[in-house]
């Protein structure tokens, strides 16, 4: 199966193409912003999997048949979508920080391919968010107090994580939290906590791949559930995985639910 990778020479593109060259997968298809420092070098200079040069653009792109994965910047996806609409080829996109204007624009797009947008492809994340909805339905109705705190490497740009905002929202569906209650730090004589209030917490430091825990904080009791990532291959793993699951899939707006099997 051929493929594209947008945002080819960020650190999930190498991760997956790396991930990529020990299978039948063929990468066609890297594209890369036009100001990247590596642009205009051979892939296989860059990250010692011997695929050809990276492109600036699109446009020098012919759509290959197993689609695209996108893990580039939250106002260029639509663009990855747009490309792929010309064949109706699938898109998995893991690209995060996106407004909820951009996400709408993203989902009416699945009426024309079939479409993946997650904030994190990999499996065990993905376990852990029903593991915190099923917690969530059943501690809402008992007086237990949600707060999400997570962690990343200090290169990451967007604040919190796409995978802290997915648990966040998660937590406000089951306690029927508005956005406006969500408190993103705390500081000063801000009072006692609201019992309809979440706060979401955020770390950045070194090298951290992804720490996350959703908090049910009770009386006398608290439960902590919690997912650290080690290494960015299981996100490679995953976003391959959710492209092979939508090869010959009608367009539509699927899920990593879908791709393994969740209910």
């Amino acid at each position: 199966m051929e493929f594209g990778i947008i945002g080819a020479l960020g650190r999930m593109g190498r991760a997956i193409s790396g991930r990529a060259s020990f299978s039948d997968l063929k990468l066609v298809a890297p594209v890369e912003h036009a100001q990247h420092k590596d642009l205009g070098k051979k892939y296989s200079e860059v990250t010692g999997i011997p695929y050809d040069a990276v492109v600036d653009t699109l446009a020098k792109v012919n759509p290959p048949s197993g689609g695209f994965i996108d893990f580039s910047h939250a106002t260029t996806v639509i663009q990855t979508l747009q490309k792929a609409a010309e064949t109706g080829i699938p898109v998995v996109v893991g690209t995060t920080g996106f407004t909820p204007e951009q996400r709408a624009e993203l989902e009416k797009m699945a009426v024309k391919i079939p479409l993946i947008i997650a904030s994190n492809m990999a499996v065990g994340v993905n376990v852990f968010f029903s593991l915190v909805e099923q917690a969530a339905r059943a501690l809402a109705q008992h007086g237990f107090d949600p707060e999400v705190m997570e962690i990343h490497h200090n290169l990451k740009k967007d604040s919190p994580s796409g995978t802290a905002t997915t648990i966040k929202e998660i937590l406000r569906k089951a306690y029927g939290v508005e956005e406006k209650e969500v408190l993103y730090g705390r500081e000063g004589m801000i009072g006692e906590r609201k019992k309809k209030e979440i706060g979401v917490m955020t770390l950045r430091g070194g090298d951290v791949v992804g720490d996350h825990t959703a908090y049910f904080l009770g009386m006398g009791e608290r439960i902590e559930i919690k997912h650290q990532a080690v290494s960015r291959e299981t996100f490679a793993t995953g976003a391959l995985a959710a492209l092979q699951f939508l090869q010959g899939k009608k367009p539509g707006l699927y899920s990593m639910k879908d791709v393994l099997g969740l209910q």
